[in-house]
Order: structure tokens, then C-alpha cells, then sequence
């Protein structure tokens, strides 16, 4: 009878045994995927960071077409700001200046000029080709207007240039550097603003 009961107790030991290492088998298994998947999501989280993911190392997208608004960015909208301190002077633009990017100081500077802060392209060419001189459009052939240095864009290396050469094709200006690309380059070159003209406006001074 002892034996019965012995050897009964044993095999409900047994039994419980079995089910306790079956239960933290599952646990285990059950925390080692929830760490492993956690970790992924760290992963991917991590990657999406170092890859741009709301950083500025990455360079933005062109965005300008008509009509400009806030949003809008690329060499129009640096145009239209060129225009504005052209016209208005420096504190219309006070915060951000020229940076080609169409936001709430644009919009602020539009206002104070008495224009939409949606700008078409006829509301454009009034601003920017109505009568601005001075003024080189983006495409626009530039030409030296005194001797001067122009600057690869990237590194140290600088050319000396004599006056009335023509120099390129602009591209953007930015903290008083017109950015150009020579002819059959596709390097960007920079020159400071007083030291070129647009060679059309050269030309019709000349003639």
C-alpha cells in the first residue's frame, strides 16, 4: 500500500516536473523572440536615423513649381527672395535671409509687400523680372566685371580670373556668393556677387 502511494507521488512529481519545465521552455522561447523583435525595430529605427531620416545631411529635393507657396523650395523661391531684398532691403527677410525655402517669413514678407502669399508666374515675373537691374536669373551667363578669385564650391582650390570673362552659367546665390558651373563642367564654382554681371546686361551697357 505504502509503495502504491509512494510510486503515485512520484509520478505526480514527475508529472509536475515535465509541465514546469514545459512552461518555462515557453516562457523563455516567448521573451527570447519579444527581445529579438525589439531589437529589429532598434535596428531599423537606428539605420532610418543615420540614413537622413529628419536630418540635414541629406540634400532636400527641388519643389518650384508654380504656384510658389509655403513648402515650395528650390531657385525660384530663392529668386523671389532675392527679389524682395532687392527691393525691400535686408530686414524684410530678417530671420533667414536667402535660403530657398518658402515658409512663415516668406509668407510675412509677402504680406508687408502687398502680395499674395501664393505666387504665380505672373505675380513671379512682376516681382522678379519687373525692372529689378542687377539681378542675375537663374541660367543667366555671368561675366567678371573686375579682376577677382573664383572658389570650387568643394575644397580649397582658387582660380585667378582677369575682368570681362564670361564664367558660366549661374546656378543660386547665397551669403553674397553667386554659384556657377562653368561650360563643359559640371563642377560648382562660386564668385562674390560684386565682382560679375549678367552678360546680357554687360552687353547692352557695352553697346
Amino acid at each position: 500500500m505504502e509503495n502504491k502511494t509512494h510510486n503515485k507521488r512520484k509520478t505526480i512529481l514527475i508529472g509536475l516536473g515535465v509541465l514546469g519545465t514545459g512552461v518555462a521552455g515557453f516562457l523563455g522561447w516567448h521573451y527570447l523572440k519579444n527581445k529579438r523583435k525589439a531589437n529589429q525595430e532598434e535596428d531599423t529605427t537606428s539605420i532610418a536615423e543615420s540614413s537622413g531620416g529628419g536630418s540635414t545631411s541629406m540634400p532636400s529635393s527641388r519643389n518650384d513649381d508654380f504656384p510658389l507657396k509655403r513648402g515650395s523650395k528650390g531657385n525660384r523661391v530663392t529668386q523671389l527672395q532675392n527679389a524682395l531684398v532687392k527691393k525691400y532691403g535686408a530686414s524684410i527677410l530678417p530671420k533667414y535671409g536667402v535660403d530657398g525655402m518658402f515658409g512663415k517669413e516668406v509668407e510675412a514678407a509677402l504680406v508687408r509687400a502687398k502680395m499674395p502669399t501664393s505666387i504665380n508666374e505672373s505675380n513671379y515675373s512682376k516681382l522678379v523680372g519687373g525692372g529689378l537691374t542687377g539681378l542675375i536669373k537663374h541660367g543667366e551667363e555671368i561675366v567678371t566685371i573686375s579682376d577677382c578669385e573664383i572658389f570650387k564650391s568643394k575644397g580649397i582650390m582658387k582660380i585667378k580670373m582677369p575682368k570681362h570673362i564670361v564664367l558660366g552659367e549661374k546656378e543660386f546665390t547665397h551669403q553674397g556668393w553667386i554659384y556657377f558651373i562653368p561650360k563643359n563642367s559640371t563642377e560648382l564654382f562660386r564668385v562674390k556677387k560684386e565682382e560679375v554681371k549678367s552678360l546680357t546686361e554687360f552687353k547692352n551697357e557695352k553697346s
